[in-house]
């Protein structure tokens, strides 16, 4: 029978500390990017840039959102929260499609005045060399924080990402705007600026869907997996009921295994114990794991 791999586990604190670590260097780097944007955007009258600008200072507040979210998410179970606060990561990415929503929305006002008044861009050489190093900057920081969410399984990166993510086409077609600018198709300007709206919206979209998939307790753990892992023990006849939710670093398992009616009490305490331990070295992010045993051939029906 075909085995997996059992995954090392990183301990709470430390992975913990990583992702304040990745997010505070994501943070310096999002708020250099954005002032230069910014600054450049204003000089050049490119609205598309200032709105990329604004996309890239929303990135550096998500990060701090995500900041106060892993810090409350850290904190030890206690009586009013007897799983944990996990789920705070959830929220904290709530909070950034919130951010998200209200910037898509501020710039498709900004967007509506310049078609209403005088629209003029006045690329420079500067200013491509600014979108030049943002660009760069911007793929850097999405692979880095994808990979590092990955490798932490942390909701907070992963869902910051995908924001920064939207930065780099975002910064891609503002450049195309600038070249069109030159070319006196600097109405192209307007244009990519909505396409920019489009994005962020998108952006946030994405997140909140993430965040209720794991605030609904969807499934996390493909219940076939946990029934193999479980069948493998010695003395496992049958498993099934497997229900599974949380976070990708903190997944919580059950499940019903049936034994022999003639075993003992002791020996299927000891066999539930080593089905929990074989689920938890074996799939990545699970943290706990219940498991209710049955005698074969009573109780509820396997199926």
């Amino acid at each position: 029978m075909e085995t997996s791999t059992p995954t090392p586990r990183m301990d709470r604190q430390e992975r913990d500390r990583s992702v304040i670590r990745v997010l505070i260097y994501v943070l310096l780097l999002n708020v250099l990017v954005a002032v230069l944007k910014l600054v450049f955007g204003y000089l050049a009258g490119a609205v598309s840039m200032l709105a990329d600008g604004l996309h890239s200072l929303l990135d550096g507040t998500s990060n701090i959102v995500g900041l106060v979210g892993i810090g409350i998410a850290r904190k030890a179970p206690d009586d009013d929260h007897p799983y944990g606060h996990r789920k705070f990561e959830a929220l904290a990415a709530l909070g950034i499609s919130m951010f998200l929503f209200i910037t898509s929305w501020e710039v498709l006002r900004e967007v509506v005045a310049r078609v209403h008044g005088e629209h003029h861009v006045e690329p420079r050489l500067e200013t491509f060399v600014v979108m030049g190093i943002t660009l760069v900057i911007n793929v850097f920081v999405t692979r880095y924080e994808r990979r590092e969410g990955q490798r932490l399984r942390s909701a907070i990166l992963i869902a910051d990402s995908r924001h920064t993510q939207s930065d780099v086409f975002v910064s891609i077609g503002v450049v195309v705007s600038l070249v069109a600018a030159l070319l006196d198709f600097a109405v192209l300007d307007i244009v990519t600026a909505l396409v920019i709206v489009v994005f962020i919206a998108y952006s946030g979209f994405t997140i909140v869907a993430s965040a209720f998939s794991v605030l609904s307790d969807s499934q996390v753990v493909e219940p076939d997996e946990v029934i193999r892992l479980a069948t493998s023990v010695e003395g496992v006849l049958q498993a099934h009921r497997v229900r599974s939710r949380g976070l990708p670093d903190d997944i919580h398992v059950d499940l019903h295994i049936h034994v022999s009616p003639s075993m003992t009490t002791a020996r299927a305490h000891d066999l539930a114990h080593e089905v929990a331990d074989r689920i938890e070295d074996h799939v990545p992010g699970v943290t706990d794991v219940v498991v209710h045993v049955e005698p074969e051939g009573h109780g509820e029906d396997p199926s």
